[in-house]
């Protein structure tokens, strides 16, 4: 369906009903109230960014798929927060430009939203760029999921609901809503999905991919992405230009991690924008953004560790018996969250076994059971660990924080930015991807034969992380531990 600019006449009714409650959320107000709360309340994958949080990038599936990512991310909004933009894209709609329609009220089970009286002055000040158009709202779900948890979040605010077609001038939304948000009780929210229908790892390789250009505020280099979000997050990356804003890798996970199959996935990703006191002083210079690393690794009391290498050993153990696995420990939510983890055997101090996942995939007890097994039982460079071996076999568990991009101009740079013995380092070229744990600097401690070693891991040539067009790099970090003896 597509709609020309003339149709800014169509007659707004003053309430916008929703089209999505009872479908991706629930219809009643107790239920709703009870689950956003639990999504906005749940363990923080990131501590508190540096600097105020101005805007987010949340996901707009149904609750059940995305809803404990995009609370992540809405949790950030300040509480103090007046008046929400969102910008939303359209999924049923062909226009020009934006839709920016006349109701009064936006609402739902939870309540009225009523919408701020800016909205009024951006259609009169641009009607070509800010069309009323309600039929791009009647049934576009990816603004309308992200109302009750600003509803939870903020109580009472004011609403400027955009919707941005595929066709459409970032820089001149970007400049039109600059004003807006000198107020720093202005939030703006943006709604996107990532990659669509791809079986698990490619979806996952796509993601990455997708984030780090965001991350860059690399508006061009999402072009070839597949975000359904693509035109509001283009308009938000202009905006963080104008504004020297910062963005902050929140978490990222798809359908397959939370409520579907893994053969067709859609991916979620959940980025903050803050603003610095130096940004906020000179909101139109445009400073180089750059991507932080928010998480340091989750310290584990001595009894925790203990407690994971005891289920990593229990877990191996039974399955060579026979035995059902051993139960999951509970000490606490740091064993429910989920974490990137390795774990790693060895025998007579040589690696008998090294598996694991580098994005967080499962809660981080159940990862180091799946990754125990895998490691003792799945890595095809051995053969599996025998009951004859394992007493002798020592484990090692590594919990990481979550990659981030690390962006680098030449060779030269790239070497400057890593830390050895710090930094997990992966690198991806196309379909090719490796990674080597902080671990690995012991054995490979120059950065030029690290880095080389790993691409002849990945089966790239040695020299291809020189490329900075065509590689990609992230770094993470890891809490490691060992049993005694080790």
């Amino acid at each position: 369906m597509s709609l020309s600019a003339h149709a800014a006449g169509s007659v707004t009714p003053a309430v916008r009903e929703p089209a999505a409650q009872g479908t991706f959320y629930p219809e009643d107000a107790a239920e709703l109230a009870r689950m956003v709360d639990g999504f906005l309340t749940a363990p923080a994958l990131i501590p508190p960014p540096v600097g105020r949080v101005r805007a987010v990038i949340a996901p707009h599936a149904g609750y059940v798929y995305s809803g404990a990512l995009a609370g992540q991310a809405l949790r950030l909004v300040p509480a103090d927060t007046k008046r929400v933009i969102i910008l939303a894209p359209s999924h049923h709609v062909g226009f020009d430009g934006t839709s920016l329609p006349a109701y009064q009220l936006f609402h739902n089970a939870l309540g009225n939203i009523p919408l701020d009286a800016a909205c009024a002055v951006l259609r009169t000040q641009d009607p070509r760029l800010f069309h009323n158009l309600p039929e791009a709202h009647a049934e576009e779900h990816s603004l309308e999921v992200m109302l009750p948890f600003l509803q939870r979040r903020l109580k009472r605010f004011t609403l400027i609901p955009i919707v941005v077609s595929q066709r459409f001038d970032a820089g001149a939304i970007a400049k039109a809503l600059a004003p807006l948000l000198k107020d720093p009780a202005t939030a703006l929210v943006v709604s996107s999905d990532l990659s669509h229908y791809h079986p698990y790892a490619e979806a996952n390789r796509l993601d990455r991919a997708c984030l780090a250009r965001i991350l860059a505020v690399d508006a061009d280099g999402l072009q070839n992405q597949e975000l359904c979000g693509q035109a509001p997050v283009t308009c938000l990356l202009a905006l963080a230009k104008l504004k020297g804003w910062t963005p902050v890798l929140v978490g990222s996970t798809n359908s397959g991690d939370t409520a579907g199959d893994r053969s067709r996935v859609v991916g979620y990703g959940a980025v903050a924008f803050t603003e610095t006191a130096a940004a906020s002083a000179a909101p139109d210079k445009t400073p180089k953004a750059a991507a932080t690393m928010a998480a340091e690794p989750p310290l584990l009391t001595p009894a925790q560790q203990q407690a994971l290498l005891t289920l990593a050993r229990d877990t191996i153990t039974a399955k060579l018996a026979g035995r059902p696995l051993p139960e999951l420990p509970v000490d606490g939510p740091l064993f429910r969250k989920k974490l990137g983890c390795f774990v790693t055997l060895h025998l007579d101090g040589d690696l008998r076994g090294c598996i694991g996942n580098i994005f967080p995939a499962y809660p981080l007890a159940k990862g180091i059971q799946e990754n125990a097994l895998n490691a003792a039982f799945e890595d095809p460079r051995f053969p599996p660990v025998s009951a004859r071996e394992l007493p002798h076999c020592q484990i090692e568990i590594s919990v990481l924080t979550q990659p981030a991009p690390l962006p680098y101009s030449s060779a030269a740079d790239l070497l400057a930015k890593l830390k050895p013995n710090v930094h997990g380092v992966v690198l991806q070229q196309g379909y090719n991807q490796s990674t080597f744990l902080p671990q690995v600097w012991e054995q490979l401690p120059g950065k030029e034969e690290f880095l080389e070693h790993l691409c002849r891991k990945g089966g790239m040539a040695a020299d291809a992380w020189r490329d900075p067009q065509h590689m990609t790099v992230e770094t993470y970090e890891a809490f490691v531990f060992g049993e005694p003896g080790h």
